[in-house]
């Protein structure tokens, strides 16, 4: 588990056999670095990025998505991101990058 003060937590799991990285609290241009480091170490594998914890996300942290969503596709993996409705979902929609992008309500694969 990686903190950066109260305001970001990051972990990485394994949850009924998905890769999983849970974020809490804030992604920006202070925290999108640690997020871009983690997903990072998910070429060719498919990796939930769990968001429903998420209270803010600015420009830097939509960037990182965009940048290792396509990353990790390019290497023949998937990155589904587990969104409700709130501060993530907002963001993805205003920057009109929402169908961009594999949207889950919960960590479980689209076929189970």
């Amino acid at each position: 588990m990686v903190e950066l003060g109260p305001e970001f937590n990051l972990e990485t799991s394994r949850i009924g056999g998905h890769d999983v990285v849970v974020v809490k609290g804030e992604i920006d241009m202070a925290t999108a670095p640690m997020l871009d480091k983690a997903l990072a170490k998910f070429a060719k594998k498919e990796v939930f990025l769990d968001l429903r914890k998420t209270d803010f996300m600015d420009s830097a942290g939509l960037k990182v998505l965009i940048t290792q969503r396509s990353r990790i596709e390019e290497a023949g993996g998937v990155m589904r991101l587990v969104v409700g409705e709130g501060p993530v979902m907002r963001l993805l929609e205003l920057a009109g990058v929402r169908e961009a992008f594999s949207i889950q309500p919960t960590i479980n694969s689209p076929d189970t």
